[in-house]
């Protein structure tokens, strides 16, 4: 897992509490879908966030 965008996701996360994961997308205009939903799946995994789903959307909230 590359570490800058890693830090800069819990960065993220962390400043905002809750973010939509569609929103989040928008920080990272360099990675694909694909890429992001890795990180958050890794950061998930670890435990560092949550990923939830609320209605129709999933949102990232920090455990920390």
């Amino acid at each position: 897992m590359n570490q800058q965008p890693a830090n800069k996701l819990l960065a993220i996360v962390h400043e905002r509490k809750c973010i939509p994961l569609e929103e989040l997308l928008a920080y990272f205009p360099e990675l694909t879908w694909n890429q992001v939903f890795s990180l958050v799946d890794d950061l998930s995994r670890r435990a560092l966030i949550c990923l939830r789903r609320r209605g129709f959307e999933y949102e990232l909230q920090t455990l920390l």
